[in-house]
Order: structure tokens, then sequence, then C-alpha cells
């Protein structure tokens, strides 16, 4: 990603060049997916043990069952979100480990390509 002519974005908030903006971000919009998912589940869970029980100090004047249902549903896909995020958290991880594994291959080539060129110079 490069800035435009005329653009203000700073260049060193910019994603490195060999990687993709989007796995960059990966992981990070991961933890804060997660966590944000996480205590939804929390307070949902709680909002519907709090409706379903009837507790006098919710001012709801509708069924409370049916929102104490809704709730629980709420939170059950917070669930989704939340194993989503762990997935984006994990696949960030298993692309980091690529690509140091791909440098090392690399840094390996060059450095016995350098020694072979170092032994055919030498005889």
């Amino acid at each position: 990603i490069e800035p435009s002519r005329g653009s203000s974005v700073d260049p060193c908030l910019l994603p490195p060049a060999s990687t993709p903006f989007a796995m960059g971000c990966l992981e990070d919009c991961g933890n804060c997916c997660g966590l944000l998912s996480s205590v939804g589940i929390i307070f949902l869970v709680c909002l519907g043990a709090a409706l379903q029980s009837g507790a006098r100090a919710i001012d709801f004047h509708g069924d409370h069952q049916q929102a104490a249902s809704a709730c629980f549903t709420a939170a059950g896909i917070y669930v989704i979100f939340t194993a989503m995020s762990f997935c984006c958290i994990y696949k960030a991880k298993v692309n980091k480990r690529l690509e140091e594994a791909e440098a090392a291959r690399k840094k390996a080539q060059e450095e016995a390509e350098e020694r072979d060129m170092k032994l055919s110079s030498a005889s």
C-alpha cells in the first residue's frame, strides 16, 4: 500500500511491503474481536439470567422469558464470533511461522551459494 500524492498518510503507519495489509492485521483484529466478544458473552448471559429470574432491578415491561431467550441466543452468536476470532489468531500465527521458515530457507540457500562461489573461485 503506497500513499497517493497529496495524501496525509504517515508512511510509518503503513504495513511492510512484504506483508499484505489484511494478514498484518489479522492477529490484532482477532485479539480485539475476541476480547469484545468475550465481554459480550459475559454481559448477555448475566443479563439473560437476571431477566429469567425476574429480577425487579431491571426495569423491563415486556415478557422476561422471551427477553432472556433473546439474550441467550445473542450470547450464542457471540460464541461463534469468538471462535472465529481465535481462528484468525491461529491463522496469523501459522502465517508468521511459515514466513519465518521461508526467510530461513532463503538465507540458508544464499549462504550455500556464497560458499559454492568461494569454493569455485578458490580452485
